[in-house]
């Protein structure tokens, strides 16, 4: 089974910057990457996206490397990215790899999610662990299921695009598989068009174990990108894996 149920098609990838304006939170999560890879060192993100945090990366010398399964995120990527920094790649990121080895990956903004079975998180984990270095280092941020898991019925809320554009959003939790299904219906003048996408989430300490047997072990773990500390009350966490030395070998 692919991830093809979250890949983003040309609608909300044109809208993906106003889906989520966090300017302030791509400055944060760019330098703490940064602090991870070594001088021009070579860096991997999965679910690269339109290049939000790819592209800052490439810009300050590192030889950045991106998976993504959406030919329209990838195309809003090479518009930006004309003189092409960033080094692309269509596919699943759970089932294929890149073939060459990288001082650091990373997963950001509960991408790791869109992987919907345990076996693709732990299939997910297991190709992060080959494409490291001796040293690498594995960054994840995602969100703390706590307050979804306990959700009874479905949230509804609103997001703001543009002057002519809304989003509504549907979200709706089946607690027996960990699973969210998100709906989301632009409404901008036009027919109404509406995508769904599928995420299995996942607990700290799950993702902890599905790291271990992968060949990873937790190194740290904050709130955020700017290193408050975790605690029971975060609503996120962006976690630092390593190979253990048995992978290593």
């Amino acid at each position: 089974m692919s991830i093809g149920n979250a890949y983003y098609d040309a609608k909300l990838a044109s809208v993906y910057d106003q889906m989520y304006p966090i300017e302030f939170d791509t400055a944060q999560a760019v330098d703490f990457i940064s602090e991870l890879a070594p001088p021009q060192g070579r860096v991997l993100e999965l679910g690269v996206g339109n290049g939000r945090i790819a592209l800052p990366l490439a810009a300050r010398g590192f030889q950045v490397h991106g998976i993504d399964g959406s030919e329209a995120m990838l195309a809003e990527l090479g518009a930006r990215d004309p003189q092409g920094c960033v080094t692309t790649m269509l596919g699943d990121f759970t089932e294929v790899g890149t073939g060459v080895t990288f001082d650091v990956a990373t997963l950001v903004l509960n991408t790791f999610f869109v992987a919907i079975t345990k076996d693709q998180q732990l299939e997910c984990l297991r190709l992060v662990r080959e494409q490291l270095s001796p040293g690498g280092k594995f960054t994840l941020e995602a969100f703390d299921p706590a307050p979804y898991h306990g959700l009874e019925r479905p949230d509804l809320s609103m997001r703001h695009l543009d002057e002519g554009a809304i989003m509504l959003d549907t979200l709706s939790v089946d607690r027996c598989q960990q699973l969210m299904l998100g709906t989301h219906t632009i409404i901008d003048g036009g027919p109404p068009q509406t995508k769904q996408h599928l995420l299995r989430y996942a607990f700290p300490f799950e993702i902890d174990l599905l790291a271990e047997l992968s060949g990873l072990r937790l190194m740290d773990r904050w709130e955020d990108w700017t290193k408050h500390p975790y605690t029971s009350s975060s609503l996120r966490h962006v976690s630092v894996y390593e190979p253990t030395p048995a992978a290593a070998r």
